[in-house]
């Protein structure tokens, strides 16, 4: 069994390069969905967030307000450390028992999709990881009709992770993803097959 890490800059094509690896045959498990499972009504990490954020930030079905709770630790550091030291442990947990339970059933090839791979180091338990990068005028780009941001805001969504150049020291594989999709799939089978042969 490979098990693998992905991970790349904020619009840099994570999402389609996990849809490729899908359809050649890797399972993917995708830590924000496994962030958003671990905060459901009445789990323990949703009762801590409320404990340490108010019950301001739920919503009116009891789930937590993504946008507001984005809101407040976007531009505080101090408060997102403390919804990280909430969320990460607990997403590793569900990570490592969903990666034990795929091996188990016979999965050959397991990719951990997580966007702040670098930044939550789990490049130090899980490798080989590859990156997904592009130029910083291609992200820039693609935050401003993908998310409808202004220029102010997209920057301060690139400028809040490390950067691109940081990544790809940390990396064992890079895909450029500057180009079409026939070119990003032709990488993706390479990496793959590296990947596989080892």
């Amino acid at each position: 069994m490979k098990l693998l890490g992905l991970t790349g800059g904020i619009a840099s094509g994570k999402s389609t390069v996990a849809a490729i690896l899908r359809r050649l045959g890797a399972t993917i498990i995708n830590a924000d969905e496994l962030s958003r499972e671990v905060v459901q009504p009445e789990q323990d990490a949703w009762k801590e967030i409320i404990a340490t954020f108010g019950p301001d930030i739920l919503q009116e079905d009891k789930t937590l307000d993504r946008r507001k709770l984005r809101k407040i630790v976007f531009d505080n550091p101090e408060a997102r450390k403390r919804l990280e030291a909430i969320i990460h442990p607990r997403v590793r947990a569900l990570a490592e028992k969903k990666i034990s339970e795929l091996a188990a059933a016979g999965n050959s090839t397991i990719v951990y999709e997580v966007p702040l791979l670098f930044e939550a180091q789990i490049h130090l338990w899980l490798r080989p990881v590859i990156l997904v990068a592009c130029e910083i005028e291609t992200q820039r780009k693609r935050l401003l009709e993908r998310d409808h941001l202004t220029e102010i805001e997209a920057q301060q969504h690139l400028d809040a992770q490390m950067s691109l150049e940081e990544k790809r020291k940390l990396a064992d594989y890079v895909i450029e993803n500057d180009g079409n999709l026939e070119e990003l799939e032709q990488q993706v089978r390479a990496v793959l097959q590296k990947i596989q042969a080892t």
